[in-house]
């Protein structure tokens, strides 16, 4: 059993090598982690991600959707949605709840900086049997949604997968994000993060360039980058984002040996999306570990 574990941690962090796109300012400092980097690797990103995750992104990614509770009817912004893995899961759940009736116009709404990505994922979603209007796929940058959706245009609930330690401002971001979510709407967070396990952490330093290079064809400078992304973020940082954006996190649940976090937010009920200066402060997160 510790071998199997140990073999699905390497599992884990290989994924840092296929990680959505989110945002795309700070592109004339760099492209890396931007939308552009992410045209680049989006004809490999399903392979690369499939093979070097064996398949585990579609348990942390349903577990993602169902930290989500979604009810018949709701509407969901997936953001960094890449090629629409996240978007169909969530579309599939909503189908489910509304037993297998049709989906509304935008029940799903997934924004990406990747015109590549998004491409592959259109023809995801017909694929798995979804309008384009109903699972709807848009270009456009976290950091302001303003530039992609109206004002007014609001959601039951948000979904984030291996994205947000990509985007330059995450603060920015994940007010952004706030600001379309209706009171009381959740919103739900999958991350990578340096691991505990030594073995792990010296695979994500010096083995997770070279794959990924292979796979992708030679891009070895844009996994360096998505290897060094994964080292940078951190847990204890980004809860602090989340309490500034005007958000609850209700709990973290650390999987893999901390490899994989899933960390799931909400807007008070009584809040605008405006961060609350003066408010009381929240109830801790609930916060558990699996070592699977």
């Amino acid at each position: 059993m510790h071998i199997l574990r140990v073999h699905l941690l390497i599992a884990t962090l290989a994924l840092c090598v296929a990680g959505t796109s989110a945002g795309e300012e700070g592109r004339k400092q760099t492209a890396m982690g931007s939308g552009e980097m992410f045209d680049a690797i989006a004809p490999r990103y399903d392979l690369i991600n499939n093979f070097l995750s064996l398949g585990m992104h579609r348990w942390w990614r349903s577990r993602m959707v169902a930290a989500l509770d979604l009810q018949p009817g709701n509407t969901v912004l997936d953001l960094g949605t890449g090629t629409a893995d996240v978007a169909i899961e969530v579309a599939r759940n909503l189908k489910k709840k509304m037993d297998g009736g049709a989906l509304a116009s935008d029940a799903v709404v997934g924004v990406d900086p990747s015109h590549n990505m998004l491409a592959h994922g259109r023809v995801k979603v017909a694929a798995a049997g979804f309008h384009a209007s109903a699972v709807r796929l848009v270009q456009g940058d976290a950091q302001d949604l303003s530039q992609t959706l109206k004002a007014q245009h609001k959601f039951d609930a948000a979904t984030m997968a291996f994205a947000i330690r990509n985007v330059p401002d995450r603060l920015k971001a994940l007010k952004s994000i706030a600001s379309h979510l209706k009171p009381g709407a959740r919103f739900a967070v999958l991350e990578l993060g340096e691991p505990t396990f030594p073995p792990a952490r010296w695979f994500v330093r010096y083995c997770v360039p070279f794959i990924g290079a292979m796979l992708s064809g030679g891009a070895r400078a844009e996994y360096q980058h998505l290897e060094k992304s994964v080292l940078n973020f951190h847990s204890n940082e980004f809860a602090v984002l989340i309490k500034e954006a005007g958000l609850t996190l209700t709990s973290v649940r650390m999987m893999n040996f901390g490899a994989v976090g899933l960390y799931v937010a909400q807007l008070p009920v009584e809040s605008a999306a405006a961060p609350a200066a003066a408010a009381a402060s929240p109830p801790a997160a609930d916060e558990a570990v699996d070592a699977m």
